[in-house]
């Protein structure tokens, strides 16, 4: 995992096309094939925007870094921010041979990308030429894999947007992509329960994944795609700025969860 993972391609906003949500994959390793899903997440956004709406021309992937392969997508405009703290939207399910790997992704974007204020008013959303050009998405991946898995694109749409001072918007891709196998997540609820936390995820090597706690959810948040190591939680308080450490030196071993707290008893953000 590279920190704060950026640049990469303005990637999720692919993602959406969903048919279906959260869907299982069936394991076919037994015919010597792996279904393999992609879907979509997104961090949840706070303030100043009600949607953000990517305009997602094509996706691609490869299992080589030479060879590509387009997914059976239809071009689409998608509002990404539905998609925070656990939930995901399936793109699509293709079969490969069991044991191979997803390493890299491509999105090709359009122009009609915009965003909504908190007022309602539409405004265009600014993407460098780069970025409609077919941006490469590496995969974070597991050491092996035997059996069916998923593909994560997680867009942090509120990280990625760059407010002008002449009044127009960009984009600034905050993104990242991962096999979920074997990963784990950390979630839990906070308290005040109606003060919304940017929560963050840092492991001893320096790399940061975050999200946003969920007022309308008791103060939920889940951090998703953590590969085994100790993490620092901390905390960005939205309305004041101030960052301060919830929880230290908590254990992930991929594959099982943590649960740091619950809606009866929930963590107090100092």
């Amino acid at each position: 995992m590279k920190k704060l993972f950026s640049i990469i391609p303005f990637l999720g906003l692919v993602t959406l096309l969903f048919t279906s949500c959260g869907s299982d994959l069936n394991d076919n390793n037994a015919n010597g094939k792996s279904q393999v899903g992609f879907y979509l997440t997104d961090a949840p956004i706070v303030k100043g925007y009600k949607a953000v709406n990517i305009d997602v021309k094509s996706i691609s992937f490869s299992t080589d870094s030479t060879n590509w392969v387009n997914l059976p997508i239809a071009g689409k405009v998608v509002e990404i921010t539905k998609f925070a703290n656990g939930k995901d939207s399936l793109l699509s399910n293709i079969v490969l041979d069991a044991g191979v790997k997803v390493t890299q992704i491509r999105l090709l974007l359009g122009i009609n990308n915009t965003i909504v204020l908190n007022d309602g008013t539409v405004k265009p959303l600014i993407v460098p030429s780069g970025y409609t050009s077919g941006l490469k998405l590496n995969v974070q991946s597991v050491p092996s894999l035997t059996s069916g898995y998923k593909v994560l694109i997680d867009f942090d749409a509120a990280r990625s947007i760059v407010a002008r001072g002449n009044g127009s918007y960009s984009l600034k891709p905050v993104i990242r992509s991962y096999i979920q196998a074997n990963t784990s997540f950390i979630d839990g609820y906070l308290s005040p329960a109606k003060e919304a936390v940017r929560v963050f995820t840092i492991n001893t090597a320096g790399d940061t994944i975050s999200t946003v706690s969920d007022t309308l959810k008791n103060n939920y948040f889940r951090v998703s795609g953590l590969f085994s190591a100790n993490y620092k939680i901390q905390g960005q308080k939205i309305n004041t700025g101030e960052i301060v450490t919830i929880k230290d030196n908590v254990s992930v071993i991929g594959g099982t969860d943590i649960h740091l707290s619950t809606a009866e008893q929930p963590l107090l953000v100092p």
